[in-house]
């Protein structure tokens, strides 16, 4: 089973996924940045698991817009 993330975690990664979408990137320390530029987090804790989770998010909706091609 995988950890539990709190409510307000993916709100707050979803608002700036859908807010900065073409700035969200695949890479936890570019998205650890954007995440202290456009919010005003500055707990710690909470900057690291807001990016963490924005990476997660960036990495699914990649996967759906190019689907892995049959290998022959």
């Amino acid at each position: 089973m995988g950890k539990v993330r709190p409510l307000i975690i993916k709100r707050l990664a979803l608002q700036i996924f859908q807010q900065y979408y073409d700035r969200v990137s695949l890479d936890y320390a570019q998205n650890k940045k954007l995440v202290l530029e456009v919010s005003t987090i500055r707990a710690k804790h909470l900057l690291n698991r807001v990016s963490g989770y924005l990476t997660r998010l960036a990495r699914r909706f990649k996967a759906i817009e190019q689907p892995q091609q049959p290998q022959a």
